[in-house]
């Protein structure tokens, strides 16, 4: 049986968080998962998706920026 699309996204993101040895890689495969993720909910009709997406990464700038 032939895996769908999300199965290999899924795939995808687990093997690049398995091979993600630091915890810098890991916030990079996080990230990379978030922008592919919001680029297919924009795609499908939700370009909020990126609204929300902004206002996390603006709030984890400010919680830790001093």
């Amino acid at each position: 049986m032939r895996a769908s699309r999300a199965q290999n996204q899924a795939k995808h993101w687990e093997d690049r968080q398995a091979a993600a040895t630091t915890p810098q890689q890991q916030a990079a495969v996080w990230y990379d998962a978030c922008r592919m993720l919001a680029a297919n909910l924009e795609a499908a009709g939700k370009p909020e998706v990126w609204t929300r997406l902004a206002e996390q990464l603006r709030g984890f700038y400010q919680d830790y920026s001093g």
